[in-house]
């Protein structure tokens, strides 16, 4: 029987996700990162990226945010800004909202925070994109 940890998901509106899984994988500002029980302790930021949970050889997915991932050998604990889970996406909402953030990058002069602010809109867009593929 494989060993499962506790792991969470929670944002600003209250827990997104809480149980006991075998497996989670993420994307950290430098590269993909696969979590089982006992795993060595690490924080580490993460980028908006598609959750993989496993749990009893089954798999969820759920799109989430910028934010941080705190890793102990007991327990993960994932603090995002947001949280869905890729069947409550809406695809063709997530394609409009990286399309009008990429036309304002490109069509207008811009100050830094406002360039910044629409490259995160198109990388959190497109990870949404992504994630409801998995449905």
């Amino acid at each position: 029987m494989a060993k499962t940890f506790k792991f969470e998901v929670v944002t600003p509106t209250g827990v997104f996700y809480q149980d006991n899984v075998d497996f989670i994988s993420f994307k950290a500002l430098n590269g993909d990162i696969g979590v089982m029980a006992n795993h060595a302790p690490m924080l580490v930021a993460n980028k908006p990226c598609t959750l993989e949970i496993e749990k009893n050889k089954e798999k969820s997915f759920a799109f989430i945010s910028e934010g941080f991932v705190e890793i102990t050998p007991e327990k993960v604990s994932a603090v995002v800004d947001l949280a869905d889970w890729a069947d409550s996406i809406d695809a063709e909402e997530a394609i409009k909202a990286k399309r009008i953030a990429e036309e304002e990058l490109e069509s207008k002069t811009l100050d830094a925070s406002r360039k910044t602010e629409l490259k995160a809109s198109i990388e959190r867009s497109s990870a949404r994109i992504k994630t409801s593929s998995l449905r």
